[in-house]
This record gives structure tokens, C-alpha cells and sequence, in this order.
């Protein structure tokens, strides 16, 4: 059995708090680091930190809830976890209308994620043409494109914050696709 997957298990048959208090802190140690990047080149520095607390809360508040046999299954369970922190971060943000990623935040972003992972500069071209073609497109297919390919969330991920059907969403993000192609052939 997978070492993060034992720690899970001890954890969920201990029968004291202070055991399930030392073992959980022995997970959230195990997985911060990473988490700590995947959220950190998403979000804005000014809500990272406040995303990422929310992540570790609610794993170790769903500690007891997972039911996977492997590591595997353990982090991608975390990644989802973390995924549905940054889509209520940027949900929050959204129904704000105050609070919106300037492009100042955005480069920012862009940056900080370029020191930890540099891109080569075609790739970096091609993400500022992307970019354009975004904002370029309409403003909720901006956010369903965005939602779907760089925050990963699923078509039913998508549904279920925006009410909508799993296929009224696939539907949505072929039609935003079709809008981003045209866009190509008209500006590329």
C-alpha cells in the first residue's frame, strides 16, 4: 500500500483526536508543497495565499471522506480539492464584479509562473496570442474556455457551479471553440 494512502487510513481509524491531529498534520505536510505551486500559478498573489489555507482546510476536513486505495488516487483527489477552492475563489470573484484579475495581476501571474516553470519563447508567444484571442472572444466564453483548460475543471465541474446540464456545458464550450477558430482565421 501507498505511504500517503496508510497515513489516510491510520488516520481515519484513530480513535483519539491527538492521533488524528498528529497524522493529519503528517498528510498536509506531504502534500503542501505541491499544492502550494499548483495554487500559487493560478491565482493572483493577493488571493493566493487565502486559496491555498482554504485547500489544506478542506482536505484535512475531508480526510475522513476519501475511499481511494493509492497514492494516485489520493493526490488527484487533493488536485480536485483544489480545483473546487480556486473555481470558489474565482466565483467569489466573479459574482463580486468589484474584484477582477487586472492585467497587471495577470502578468504577475504569468511571471511568477514563468520563474518556477520557464516556457520557451514560442510557447510564451503562442500563450500571449491565446490571450488575445480570449479577450478577443465573447465574455462567457472566455470564462468557459478558461474554466475547462486552465483550471481543469470537468464539463460537470463546470454544470454544477453554473447550473446548467453536463451537455448544455459541452455544447457551450464546442460553440466557444468554433468562436475561438473563427477568431484564428480572422486574425491569424
Amino acid at each position: 500500500m501507498d505511504d500517503l494512502v496508510k497515513l489516510v487510513r491510520t488516520y481515519r481509524f484513530s480513535s483519539g483526536l491527538d492521533d488524528r491531529g498528529r497524522v493529519g498534520e503528517q498528510i498536509i505536510r506531504a502534500v503542501a508543497s505541491d499544492l502550494h505551486l499548483f495554487v500559487f500559478t493560478k491565482v493572483a498573489p493577493s488571493g493566493a495565499d487565502d486559496v491555498f489555507q482554504e485547500t489544506l482546510k478542506g482536505i484535512a476536513t475531508g480526510l475522513r471522506t476519501f475511499r481511494g486505495g493509492t497514492d494516485g488516487e489520493f493526490w488527484a483527489w487533493c488536485y480536485r480539492v483544489a480545483r473546487h477552492k480556486l473555481a470558489d475563489h474565482f466565483r467569489k470573484q466573479a459574482g463580486d464584479r468589484l474584484i477582477t484579475t487586472t492585467p497587471d495581476d495577470l502578468q504577475e501571474m504569468m511571471d511568477l509562473s514563468a520563474q518556477l516553470n520557464p516556457v520557451t519563447p514560442s510557447v510564451k508567444h503562442d500563450l500571449d496570442y491565446g490571450m488575445h484571442l480570449l479577450t478577443q472572444s465573447k465574455p462567457e466564453c472566455k470564462e468557459f474556455l478558461w474554466n475547462h483548460f486552465v483550471f481543469g475543471l470537468d464539463y460537470a465541474e463546470i454544470a454544477e457551479d453554473k447550473g446548467m446540464t453536463y451537455d448544455n456545458v459541452r455544447m457551450k464550450i464546442g460553440r466557444c471553440l468554433e468562436e475561438v477558430k473563427t477568431l484564428v482565421s480572422r486574425y491569424g
